[in-house]
Parts: structure tokens; sequence; C-alpha cells
């Protein structure tokens, strides 16, 4: 898998087979994959799912997330503790106050790019984490071929961008997240004429769009579910068990639809 060369990208990728053993002595590494909380085989942590997760099956494709916000920083997390090892991100975005009560920030990341503090995160969680990371508006050329593609944005023109890239690139299959405060929809399209004719027929302009007030917009429950889906029907789709190409929960009365 290959990308063309661009000069907004940053990659900070810690070696497979370097691990820190003790808190005490961060120099220490071991050739033996080992966690650096408990000091024991990295492959431990995935035990509690390893009888539905196959971990090879599951790191076949890259993954690509675009927005790092509401839904992409909480299905950043998820994607690595379920076992994604290679990431791409994209967000052109700072943290905010604002954010703090939705998105998966702290105070601390206040005014730190999103796809930093999101790195950071991802590598405390599991050191082998390889990511590459784009402070920029989004571009097809900055997402590796063979990429499983999340759009996680929150505007309808970036989708259809994402869309028509998807549909002329070697992007195996996309996932599309979005949210208000009490509902939810999310998106599994593949290459499937009937899969792509759902998603088209999903766009509409962006005026169109129904905007809540400031303070009606969005919740953290909603961001994280919506995550959550996500990250449920990449594992589906990772193993070959078809994930629905559509849900859309209403929290508020708890109505689902596909």
């Amino acid at each position: 898998m290959s990308r063309p060369a661009t000069t907004w990208a940053t990659t900070r990728t810690i070696p497979k087979t370097s691990r820190i053993t003790s808190a005490t002595s961060p120099t220490s590494v071991t050739d033996e994959p080992v966690s650096a909380a408990e000091n024991v085989p990295v492959q431990e942590r995935f035990l509690r799912s390893a009888s539905i997760i196959d971990q090879e099956r599951l790191n076949a494709h890259p993954v690509a997330i675009i927005g790092v916000g509401a839904i992409g920083s909480h299905l950043a997390e998820m994607l690595a503790k379920l076992g994604v090892q290679e990431f791409t991100l994209i967000d052109f975005d700072e943290v905010d106050e604002v954010n703090l009560g939705v998105q998966g920030f702290y105070e601390r990341d206040v005014g730190r790019f999103k796809t930093d503090a999101v790195i950071d995160r991802l590598e405390a969680i599991n050191s082998q984490v390889e990511t590459e990371f784009f402070k920029t508006t989004y571009e097809a050329s900055m997402i590796l071929d063979g990429s499983a593609v999340f759009s996680c944005v929150d505007s309808m023109k970036v989708r259809r961008q994402i869309f028509r890239d998807f549909r002329e690139h070697d992007w195996p299959v996309f996932f599309d997240g979005r949210m208000a405060a009490e509902s939810l929809r999310v998106f599994s399209i593949d290459r499937s004429p009937q899969a792509m004719e759902l998603y088209r027929a999903s766009m509409f302009p962006s005026h169109e769009a129904h905007r809540e007030s400031c303070t009606a917009r969005a919740t953290i429950y909603c961001a994280s579910m919506a995550a959550a889906i996500l990250c449920a029907q990449f594992k589906k789709w990772a193993m070959d068990q078809m994930p629905e190409p559509h849900i859309q929960f209403d929290l508020l009365a708890w109505d689902v639809f596909r």
C-alpha cells in the first residue's frame, strides 16, 4: 500500500519489538512485546474477545478517520482498544473548551490540535499503534490504498467529497457517522450497487440540514453510541459478517430504523 509523497504528513511510530517493561525504567526494552501497565504479553489484552475477533483479520486493512471530534475521537479510542494498530487521522481543528462535554478530550488538551491529543491516547492504550496524521483539511491523497475509511465530519459537502473519492479509489469500505443531540445515523457502505445507491440517496444540500440551537446540538452519550456502532460495524465487516448498511437511532423515543 502506498501513498503519494506529501508535505502534510507526520508519522509517530513505536517499533513493535521495543516495549517499556518498567515504569521506573523507560529505556528498558525486550524483544517480547509486553504491556507497560501490567508487564504481561500484549496479546493478553485481547483474551476477553479472542473467540469473536481475529486480530490478524482486524488488521488486514489500515484505518483512516476523517474528523476526530465528537464521534471520531471516541471511535479512534475504541478501535485501538479493539486491536487496530495502523491509523491515519485527519483533522485541522484544535480542542476548544466547548468540546470537553461531548468529545474525547480533557482540560489539558485545550489549545492542542485534536489529532495530537487523540494520538497521545492511542499510544497510551497500545504502544504498538502506528499513526500518520494531517492537521489540515481532507484530501484523498492522504489515505492509504486499501484503507477502511471512516467519515466523522459534520459537513454534507465534505461527506459528498469523501464518497466521490471512495468510488474512485482502492478503499474497500466506507463508514459514515452522523449525529444530533439525541439521534444518530450510521452507514456501512461496501462496493455493492445497492449500498452505493442507499448512501447516495442519503445526501442532501448543506443548506437543507436541520440545525439545532447551539445548546441542543450534541451529547456525550449520542457521540459515544455512534462511535460504538461504527466500531461494531467495522468488526463485523472485518470478520465477513455483513454489517447493516444503515442504522438510525432516535435515543429520545428509543426507536431504531434500518
